[in-house]
C-alpha cells in the first residue's frame, strides 16, 4: 500500500538500526550498522531520507517507531525522536511492535502467509523475549500478536511443533541449538530484524485503518527492565 501521508519511521529497538521516508510508493532507506550510533546520527540520516523524496522532515504527516520490543537505550532513543517530533510537527504518531513487522517481513508475499510465525528476541542470560504471530483477515496488517513472554532458549524450542516456522534476531544468536532442530521452518535470514520501511509500511496500514498514538502516553516496550532498574527492585524487597 502506498503512503498517502508524507511518512518517516525510525527503528532503534536493537544495536543497529534504521530509518526511513516513504512516500506515494516510493521509500529511502539508511541504515545504523554499528552498535550505538543511533543518537548521534538519526536527525542528519531522517533529513537525509526524507530529501531523497523531496521533502523534509518537517513536513512529515507521519511518524512511525518500533515502540519494542528492543534494549532499553537504543529504543528510548527512537521513541523519543519520534515523539518530539509528532510534537513538533503536528504529525500523528503510531508505534507499531517490532513483532508485527518481523512477521510481514517472514511471510513474504506467498511464503508462510497462512501459517503462524514464532518470534523470538535474545533476551540475553539465555533467554528469549518470544510471541507468535497468527494470520488474521480483520487486522489491518494481517496479522495478530499473542502475549509476548520471557522463555528460556530450551523451554522456547521445546514449545515449537514440528514444521512451525520461526524467525527474529534469536536465531543469529543461537544459530547452534536452532540447528539441532531440523524440523522446525526459518525465515528468510533478511526477514529476522525488523527495517524502517517495514516499519512505515505497518504505520500506514495501521494509519489507514484511523489509528494512532498519544505522544504524551506512548512508551517503549522493553525485552526486560534494565539491569540497573533490576538491581534497585532486588535492593528494595
Amino acid at each position: 500500500m502506498a503512503a498517502i501521508m508524507k511518512t518517516l519511521a525510525i527503528d532503534s529497538s536493537l544495536s543497529a538500526g534504521s530509518v526511513a521516508a516513504l512516500f506515494e510508493g516510493s521509500a529511502a532507506e539508511r541504515t545504523f550498522p554499528v552498535a550505538g550510533e543511533h543518537g548521534r546520527r538519526i536527525a542528519a540520516a531522517l533529513a537525509a531520507v526524507a530529501g531523497e523524496l523531496g521533502w523534509s522532515p518537517a513536513d512529515a504527516e507521519l511518524l512511525a517507531v518500533v515502540r519494542g520490543p528492543g534494549s532499553f537505550t537504543s529504543l528510548r532513543v527512537g521513541v523519543t525522536t519520534a515523539k518530539a517530533m509528532a510534537w513538533a510537527n503536528g504529525a500523528r504518531l503510531l508505534g507499531v511492535s517490532a513483532f508485527e513487522v518481523i512477521a510481514r517481513q517472514s511471510a513474504g508475499p506467498q511464503e508462510h502467509g497462512s501459517a503462524p510465525i514464532a518470534i523470538a528476541y535474545d533476551a540475553g542470560r539465555g533467554d528469549v523475549f518470544a510471541a507468535t504471530a497468527v494470520p488474521a483477515t480483520h487486522s489491518p496488517t494481517g496479522w495478530i500478536i499473542g502475549a509476548p513472554g520471557l522463555y528460556s532458549l530450551p523451554t522456547w524450542l521445546a514449545s515449537l511443533e514440528r514444521g512451525a516456522c520461526i524467525s527474529g534476531p534469536a536465531l543469529a544468536i543461537f544459530a547452534d541449538q536452532i540447528a539441532q532442530r531440523p524440523d522446525l521452518l526459518v525465515a528468510p535470514r533478511a526477514a529476522w530484524i525488523p527495517t524502517a520501511i517495514g516499519v512505515g509500511n505497518v504505520a500506514i496500514l495501521r494509519a489507514a485503518a484511523g489509528e494512532s498514538d498519544d505522544p504524551q502516553t506512548l512508551v517503549p516496550d522493553y525485552l526486560r527492565p534494565s539491569y540497573a532498574h533490576e538491581n534497585d527492585s532486588r535492593s528494595s524487597r
